[in-house]
């Protein structure tokens, strides 16, 4: 609110009593929301740095134990060779038969002499113009 009618005090040509207060006004509202501001980030910071959600210091040695023993059992177990599993055949598709790139340059070849032949009836001389 003081925002606006400050930009309404400095669209006047004179700038009287009235001007002067709402312009202050607007410095004070600027001031409150700067320290406003400033009070937000400090209490963020403290609560986030005295956030009571810790993990047990036992944690983290356990799950560095539970992985190793898992990784030792999984070497050590082996593979029975019975246990093989048989290669899945991949069915490849059947590429759609294509002409080869020769046998398309020659059709084109051929359908360009097969055309009426140029007789230059259009053509104007150059030496003519």
């Amino acid at each position: 609110m003081a925002r606006a009618d400050a930009n309404k005090a400095r669209g006047q040509k004179k700038c009287g009593f009235d001007c002067r207060t709402k312009l202050a006004a607007e410095t004070v509202a600027q001031a409150d929301v700067q320290a406003a501001r400033w009070e937000l980030l400090l209490t963020e910071k403290t609560v986030t740095t005295d956030s009571p959600l810790e993990a047990p210091t036992w944690l983290l040695p356990a799950a560095l134990d539970l992985v190793a023993f898992v990784a030792i059992w999984t070497g050590l177990s082996g593979h029975l060779s019975g246990q093989a599993r048989e290669p899945v055949q991949v069915k490849r598709r059947t590429a759609a038969k294509r002409k080869p790139k020769r046998a398309d340059a020659r059709a084109r070849a051929e359908a360009l002499s097969l055309r009426t032949a140029n007789d230059n009836a259009n053509v104007i001389p150059f030496h003519a113009a």
